[in-house]
């Protein structure tokens, strides 16, 4: 990782960021979410926590020359923009913590700040296990890490997600997934805020 990438999240203080290092998910195993500075300060949390396993959703390579080669890692290179596309890795992202958890191993999910991208993922893999909806999944997140909050067009995703969780077939999945692909709204970051507001009225 770049040195001054990582100093920008580093010397933010958690009293700050409202967050703490690595944050259980409860009543999901050894499932955890947190920020990127926790895989530098607190390896001490991850053997505590028995992680074995980590999924990083970030815009830029972390595991460059070795870095973190104790751990089983699944790296996805997003940014946290509402326009990105996440819902096309929640099908790998869910079998990976999913194969982690029943190995007993423990899974981390991080993105930078573990708060949109990282909940993103969460969201999916509770909503796809325990057959839940997007707000039931964010609920139970935030009761672990409560700072949680997907970006606007992430959580338009999860609610896609839902669709194709209840589609019934591969058939009916890719026809709610091609509509969404073909149909859906971009924008940039107060165009997504005014029409999330607007949703809500």
């Amino acid at each position: 990782m770049p040195l001054p990438r990582f100093w920008e999240f580093a010397h933010l203080t958690d009293n700050l960021k409202n967050m703490g290092w690595v944050d259980a998910i409860p009543r999901a195993g050894k499932l955890y979410i947190g920020g990127l500075h926790a895989l530098y300060q607190k390896p001490d949390l991850f053997e505590k926590g028995g992680i074995t396993h980590i999924v990083s959703v970030i815009d830029f390579d972390i595991y460059e020359n070795g870095a973190f080669e104790q751990y089983e890692h699944l790296m996805l290179r997003v940014d946290d923009d509402p326009n990105e596309e996440l819902l096309k890795h929640f099908k790998q992202t869910s079998a990976f913590i999913d194969a982690a958890l029943k190995g007993g191993g423990g899974v981390f999910v991080h993105c930078a700040m573990g708060k949109s991208r990282s909940a993103a993922v969460v969201c999916a893999y509770l909503m796809w296990k325990d057959k839940v909806s997007p707000q039931e999944a964010l609920k139970q997140v935030c009761e672990g890490r409560p700072v949680c909050s997907p970006n606007p067009g992430f959580m338009e995703q999860l609610g896609v997600y839902s669709e194709i969780l209840k589609a019934g077939d591969d058939t009916k999945a890719d026809e709610v997934y091609q509509h969404w692909l073909k149909n859906r709204f971009t924008g940039n970051a107060w165009v997504w805020d005014k029409r999330g507001r607007e949703a809500k009225l």
